[in-house]
């Protein structure tokens, strides 16, 4: 394939020149994605992450080079090419902010957006970037989070932080995720991986492809996300940033934690060896407290209340990372790469549990309370997840313009629970409370009956939890190109091998007290007691007996995925282009999964498994540029979404303590998709835009995950299975628009700049009853609101961002009436910073103002339901300081 390509047109082009450079601002940064262009001719071309470009092929003679970029200008250059020869040209552009003392330089924030905007651009397919200049200045703390600011994008939370993603209505499981163009693995049970453990202040910039392209992996239906980290700078660099706050929250039983946070980085980079060899390194640490209260009922099917569960959470999390590299460019034509990086999160967690269970004579909505009991868990968990990624590769270019790059990469992802300790307490109280309390209002705090102990009825339980998941994968591109009708096309091949390794190895044990042992009401035992710790061995405790029900959920899995793609860029004209090919995945899955036998402690089943298919990935993008800034984009696609590891083991995963059962569904088959996407651009000089895009989305064998309530030998339990619904569709459109407000000739308005964003989506998905649905976490409105403004003459810089996301749906039950969704939530969020010179920064930021309630409810929150939970986490502020050498 490299042979067939590299001597596709050497011959053709052998005596002919070629320029390359670099692009900068007149800080000395790099200007990715700028536009170069030989005057009267069709040699173009546009500059990569770095700033540089290259033209090849041209004949000799004398030219004229034009540079474009959005924000930006630069004189005409004149060169002259000579037979043979390769000639350097370092272009340097100006600011386009013109006031009567001269040129002033843009501030961070409009220096970011530019550098997004002409990625965006300038693409065929249709995308969307964040550089770090701008996710730096927003009041975001992880990846989810400074990704919530995109059209078409919304994040779901946990513990009060950003986690997860939905792009354009499409769930975590249908989007992919990727660290410098690698995939993460996805965590302990799903496909979709986990963003609350990476910090923003590690990252380059972040881009997410909302169309596929054949050199993309197939699964991405909703779109892909690439974290592009911090790389070895041109010069001499160093940043540092320290902050500290608070978190302003509900927590009636904190006791040492409390509620402070704080966060630090450290970047430093250089180049050696007259610029060949660049080095980098970048760390970040984060520490934040948190607590809330979880209030949770459940309900049978007469809409009785069957118990109120009232959870005192206190969160401490501790996220540190850390990116080291080098490259070494033997010329502008030939690079190596090599990396290393490391994430560290500790989720460590101490829940105070109440269950106030209720117990009804007949079953009529009406019925009174017949029984009346009280249980309460102490429970204590660290959740730590380790990842470490390791790649190495490069980059070659050739006279002719053929290229090759190549990506061996090596990324482990350990999830440790080391010290889960639960301990358990229940008492019978009287019904008569009840003529004066609501059922529905009992809290943990309350000391009903003070004298009536609760007593330890359950033995002490202790968990103990490894997943691993190890991905090595290896990427070999190509591409070669060539004059056709006149202008200059890029023909590609690549390939891709992909091996995943993941294991999950998980004990239970429990430990019967020899004496008895009370709770006093409105208490929680020892609520940072682990078994681990010195103290527990003094507790009146038998010894303990391990639990092989839990055993069975330990697995060893399997997948290994060959891809192939080839793809055309051809240039029909100046104004016309399309992105044309397909891609081949093969996917063989496998498995071993035993059964134990409770009485001896020994295998009574082994389970074996190998499955394989392929799928076949054709997609189109196009794009036809008006003139330099208006463009229509539009895209035809497939791909598709496989089952998580955990869905297809045949397993059942039995929690007595919540009365959960959890199945899996060995017969699912993949979701496949076929995407339309069309959209229009308008970009202005002063970096304003206005965008409106529709796209649809037609799947097969679309995965939801079903929840019912079943009554087990008198108690409600919650059963929840992943199942292949018949076919479903996505419709939606979204609205983008940015301007600054200098135009307006206001002096006071001069350095503000508006953004707003709306996503709508329309989904429906056919369960395998007939029953239509929307799709799971599929929100249909998303909007975003920021002002900013950003004054490089006096250094100031605020930013006000309002996001809000409509509700979703996360389970779907027997009956539409017990549907769980997630209602409408709505965050207003504020970053200033003032730079006091040009070396030090002073900034602040406040999250979550609006002190939004999360809830879900039994039922469509826009129509009748009743109350499922409600969880809230509090503002929070934090100060800080900036340091840039």
């Amino acid at each position: 394939m490299v042979g067939i390509l590299c001597s596709f047109t050497t011959s053709l082009y052998a005596q002919n020149s070629g320029l390359y450079g670099k692009i900068i601002d007149q800080t000395g940064d790099p200007l990715p994605y700028a536009q170069i262009s030989l005057e009267g001719t069709s040699y173009a071309s546009i500059t990569d992450m770095d700033g540089n470009f290259h033209l090849n092929n041209i004949p000799s003679g004398k030219y004229i080079v034009n540079t474009t970029y959005l924000g930006y200008n630069a004189d005409p250059t004149h060169v002259t090419l000579e037979s043979g020869i390769s000639l350097q040209l370092d272009i340097l552009m100006n600011a386009d902010v013109t006031e009567l003392e001269g040129v002033t330089v843009y501030g961070e924030f409009t220096k970011g957006q530019a550098k997004s905007l002409n990625e965006q651009k300038n693409a065929v397919s249709i995308k969307n970037i964040v550089s770090s200049e701008q996710f730096s200045t927003m009041p975001d703390r992880n990846g989810a989070e400074a990704l919530q600011r995109i059209p078409g994008v919304s994040i779901v939370r946990n513990r009060g932080e950003g986690q997860n993603i939905q792009i354009r209505g499409m769930a975590s499981e249908y989007n992919q995720v990727q660290m410098n163009g690698t995939p993460m693995p996805g965590g302990e049970d799903g496909r979709g991986a986990a963003l609350d453990f990476m910090s923003a202040d590690i990252m380059e910039s972040i881009e997410i492809k909302k169309t596929l392209t054949p050199d993309m992996d197939g699964g991405a239906i909703g779109g892909a996300v690439n974290f592009a980290l911090k790389d070895a700078p041109a010069e001499f660099q160093i940043k540092a940033i320290t902050s500290g706050g608070k978190n302003f929250h509900i927590d009636p039983f904190n006791d040492g934690w409390g509620l402070g946070q704080q966060n630090h980085s450290l970047y430093v980079g250089n180049r050696f060896f007259k610029d060949k060899l660049g080095v980098f390194a970048t760390g970040s640490y984060y520490l934040t407290n948190r607590g809330t209260v979880l209030q949770e009922y459940t309900l049978n099917d007469e809409d009785q209340l069957t118990r109120k569960r009232w959870n005192d959470y206190d969160v401490r999390r501790e996220r540190y990372g850390y990116n080291v590299g080098m490259d070494y460019k033997f010329n502008e034509n030939h690079i190596l790469r090599a990396s290393y990086n490391s994430n560290y999160f500790n989720d460590d967690r101490r829940r105070g549990r109440t269950n106030f269970n209720y117990g009804y004579a007949t079953e009529s909505p009406d019925a009174p309370i017949d029984s009346f009991t009280e249980d309460r868990e102490t429970q204590t968990r660290a959740k730590r997840t380790m990842m470490d990624m390791y790649g190495i590769g490069g980059e070659h270019r050739f006279n002719n313009g053929f290229k090759i790059d190549y990506k061996a990469t090596r990324i482990k992802t350990m999830i440790d629970e080391p010290d889960g300790t639960q301990y358990y307490f229940t008492r019978t109280l009287n019904t008569d409370h009840f003529s004066t309390l609501n059922p529905w209002d009992l809290d943990g705090t309350m000391t009903l009956e003070p004298n009536n102990k609760l007593e330890m009825d359950k033995p002490v339980r202790l968990d103990q939890k490894e997943n691993t998941e190890l991905d090595h994968s290896f990427v070999l591109n190509a591409s070669q190109p060539f004059r056709m009708l006149g202008q200059t096309s890029t023909i590609s091949a690549g390939y891709k091998l992909w091996h995943k390794e993941k294991t999950n190895d998980e004990r239970r044990y429990t430990m019967d007290n020899n004496e008895p042992i009370y709770l006093a009401p409105g208490q929680f035992y020892r609520r940072d007691l682990r078994f681990t710790d010195p103290e527990f061995g003094t507790l009146p405790l038998d010894d303990p007996k391990e639990n092989y029900a839990v055993k069975n959920q330990n697995y060893q899995a399997d997948e290994i995925i060959n891809a192939a793609y080839l793809m055309g860029d051809f240039q029909w004209t100046s104004k016309f282009n399309t992105l044309v090919g397909a891609r081949i995945e093969h996917t063989q899955n496998s498995y071993e999964f035993h059964e134990f036998d409770e009485n001896n402690g020994g295998f009574i089943k082994s389970f074996n498994d190998n499955s394989s298919y392929v799928n076949i990935l054709p997609s189109i993008n196009a794009v036809y540029r008006f003139n330099e800034r208006n463009s229509l984009k539009a895209a035809v696609a497939q791909g598709l979404s496989r089952p998580s590891f955990t869905s297809l083991i045949p397993r059942e995963v039995i929690d007595e303590e919540n009365l959960t059962i959890k199945k899996s569904n060995p017969d699912l088959k993949p979701a496949v998709s076929t995407n339309f996407d069309l959209i229009f651009e308008r970009y202005t000089s002063n970096m304003g835009y206005f965008t409106f895009g529709v796209f649809a989305k037609y799947l097969e064998n679309q995965i939801y995950s079903s929840k019912n309530f079943v009554e087990i030998d008198g108690q409600t339990w919650e059963v929840s299975q992943p199942e292949n619904g018949e076919s479903s569709h996505l419709y939606g459109f979204e609205v983008a628009y940015s301007k600054n407000l200098r135009d307006l000739n206001i002096p006071m308005l001069k350095w503000m700049n508006v953004m707003a964003n709306y996503t709508y989506t329309l989904s429906e998905q056919e369960l395998e009853d007939g029953r239509k649905v929307v799709m799971g976490n599929s929100p249909r409105d998303m909007a975003n609101f920021i002002l900013t403004y950003d004054n490089p003459r006096n250094g100031f810089m605020i930013a006000i961002a309002s996001n809000y996301r409509g509700p979703l749906l996360i389970n779907v039950a027997d009956r539409e009436d017990r549907d769980v969704y997630f209602t409408s939530q709505f965050h207003l969020d504020i970053s200033a910073s003032y730079k006091v010179n040009d070396k030090f920064t002073l900034f602040s930021q406040m999250n979550n103002l609006t002190n939004q309630m999360e809830v879900e409810t039994y039922g469509d929150p826009t129509q009748d339901h009743l109350l499922h939970q409600t969880e809230q986490y509090g503002p929070t502020v934090t100060v800080g300081l900036k340091f840039e050498l």
